[in-house]
């Protein structure tokens, strides 16, 4: 009976003398600070992935759910005289913006503020913008008139006659107003996936320019653009968009300051939920959009910055 009291005294000295020896404090303490760190780590592991997810959720719910698709009083189809269309959305303080030349319509594009006549084939686009700022998505109905052609996009300055300038003095100078308009066309392929914010875009004169009766640019001249903005495609079937500016025109040695800016969308891709062993599954998730492409050949219509004095053409 008194050996157990004795070794146990022992186990417990030995044991103190075991925790008070520094070197294996100090082993100790790492090891619980390594514990630690390898914690913490995985902790912010996994709150930064649920910020992104959370973040990317909330990008996707506030461009699909911001505002409602706009809807158009009259359906998509072919006519034989004009036709009045109203748009309308369901959102409750949205701004409708809308655009009829093909380009995607932005907050700077034409607000809709009454019926809209449609009296030759067109393409009409419309978006909404939440009091929030948030945007729906893009609305889109052609309507063809038979008889009737597309709405040029650019406007046509008729075909060119002898060059009135040519029995003037060759230092002679017309005038090419501010606001006039500028038809232009790409000269090469344009495309979300591969854009970058600063990129330069060629383009060229789509015919020549006038002022005051007189060829001052010959079609072909060339112009430059600039990329403003690029969105890739996300999921949920959000789509790419480039959005870009228009430069100037450079007509010899002369540069003309053009103003005038669009954004192109790609393809909206609608997901829906589908049966997978009769459970509902959302795939929206894995579902990307289409890229936004701008062809070459596209036409678009600049206007001139400022007053401008030219040269006739040679």
């Amino acid at each position: 009976m008194g050996t157990f009291p004795i070794l146990l005294t022992l186990a417990l000295d030995a044991a103190s003398a075991i925790a008070q020896d520094p070197g294996i404090q100090a082993a100790q303490q790492a090891t619980q600070a390594a514990q630690q760190a390898n914690d913490q780590a995985i902790r912010d592991a996994q709150l930064a992935t649920q910020s992104a997810h959370q973040q990317s959720m909330q990008n996707t719910q506030c461009y699909r759910c911001s505002a409602a698709t706009p809807k158009f009083s009259v359906k998509p189809g072919t006519y034989s005289s004009a036709v009045t269309v109203k748009i309308r959305d369901a959102s409750r303080g949205a701004v409708i913006y809308y655009t009829t030349d093909g380009w995607t319509p932005t907050a700077a594009s034409t607000r809709y503020t009454g019926p809209i006549t449609i009296d030759s084939t067109t393409s009409l686009q419309a978006i909404a913008i939440s009091p929030y700022g948030g945007r729906s998505r893009v609305a889109t109905a052609v309507y063809t008139l038979n008889g009737v052609p597309p709405t040029p996009a650019a406007p046509q300055s008729g075909p060119v006659g002898p060059n009135p300038a040519a029995a003037a003095s060759a230092s002679a100078k017309v005038l090419l107003a501010k606001g006039t308009a500028v038809p232009l066309v790409f000269a090469s392929d344009v495309n979300s996936k591969t854009a970058d914010v600063g990129d330069k875009i060629p383009l060229t004169l789509a015919q020549d320019l006038k002022a005051e009766g007189v060829v001052i640019a010959k079609r072909g001249t060339p112009s430059v653009a600039t990329v403003t903005e690029v969105d890739r495609p996300q999921m949920m079937g959000v789509p790419g968009e480039v959005f870009f500016q228009v430069d100037d025109l450079q007509v010899g040695g002369t540069v003309i300051k053009l103003r005038g800016t669009a954004a192109k969308e790609g393809a909206d891709i609608e997901v829906k939920a589908v049966a997978l062993m009769a459970v509902p599954v959302p795939v929206a998730p894995f579902v990307h959009g289409k890229n936004a492409e701008i062809k070459r050949g596209a036409t678009f219509t600049a206007f001139v910055d400022a007053d401008t004095f030219l040269p006739p053409a040679d």
